[in-house]
């Protein structure tokens, strides 16, 4: 039975994913196919079966048998899903808009929003490698590592929230400004062993992937937050964590970003325990004499 294409909100129409969840289980020569197609998303797979198979130097009938273990009847079926999956990546805001009734009462949207929040965390908690998110957590958690963050356009908020509460519990952390300069000009000096974390989401940001890649050459561990589309930053990112983005309106939600974000500063501060405590306690006293300090007269 063949999938439903039309749907570009089905869990199982994210080849990238579904691809990156069953590496396990492919055979070396597959899993040459599966590097290829994430590394070069979704274009590889968007060419001839002969030509995806020489990217990889495997055989064409070892693409059958890939695609036929991803689910896919055919070739054909599996290029359809590749292809609504490039309509839905490239769908504009405005587009979303257009395509959707305009008249509705505010209580029905409040009503609608909420519950579709609500299936939008559920998606999330399917769609996220908790294998993924615990390796995430580690790099975190390792002092020893500077952390650098970077968003986007409308994921900037994010970054800015995770780069000042990991602050509090820990040293090394940076946001990359966007504002300030070309970020990847703000990267020339990451070391090896230094983590970037990127959210990127679609309409995705040349300059955003730019910066993963450049990171990622210099020995950087890249952490992804990203949609079920799959962010071409993909390809540089070791730990990718897909977050539903489901909304009621035209605009992506980031309900279920900030939910795995809130989670995550919960997880490493549950690791770092005292020395995440005692840091906090001594910001809180630097705070507290800032305060006293602007109270009191001034000489003296």
């Amino acid at each position: 039975m063949g999938r439903d294409v039309t749907n570009d909100t089905a869990p199982d129409s994210r080849v990238g994913e579904l691809v990156r969840h069953r590496l396990a289980s492919l055979s070396p020569a597959e899993r040459k196919l599966a590097r290829v197609l994430l590394a070069s998303y979704p274009i590889a797979g968007l060419e001839s079966v002969a030509r995806f198979a020489e990217r990889a130097g495997v055989s064409p009938p070892t693409v059958t048998r890939f695609i036929t273990k991803l689910g896919f009847t055919g070739y054909p079926e599996f290029q359809e899903v590749l292809r609504h999956e490039v309509q839905a990546r490239l769908s504009s805001p405005l587009k979303r808009y257009r395509d959707e009734p305009q008249e509705q009462a505010a209580g029905s949207l409040l009503t609608d929003s909420l519950g579709v929040s609500r299936r939008s965390l559920q998606a999330t908690v399917e769609q996220l490698s908790h294998h993924d998110f615990e390796e995430a957590v580690a790099l975190l958690c390792d002092v020893r590592r500077r952390v650098l963050v970077l968003g986007g356009r409308v994921s900037g908020q994010l970054a800015r929230y995770l780069a000042g509460q990991l602050h509090l519990l820990r040293p090394g952390v940076a946001l990359v400004d966007t504002e300030r300069g070309a970020p990847a000009q703000q990267l020339i000096d990451v070391r090896k062993g230094d983590v970037l974390v990127v959210f990127d989401y679609r309409r995705y940001q040349a300059d955003t992937i730019e910066s993963a890649r450049i990171a990622s050459t210099q020995g950087c561990s890249v952490v992804l937050f990203t949609d079920p589309w799959l962010s071409p930053a993909s390809a540089f990112a070791r730990q990718v964590l897909v977050t539903s983005v489901e909304t009621v309106g035209p605009f992506d939600s980031l309900v279920g970003a900030t939910a795995v974000v809130e989670a995550m500063v919960a997880a490493v501060l549950n690791r770092l325990g005292p020395r995440a405590q005692s840091r906090m306690q001594n910001l809180e006293r630097l705070r507290a004499s800032d305060v006293i300090g602007e109270g009191e007269p001034p000489g003296g």
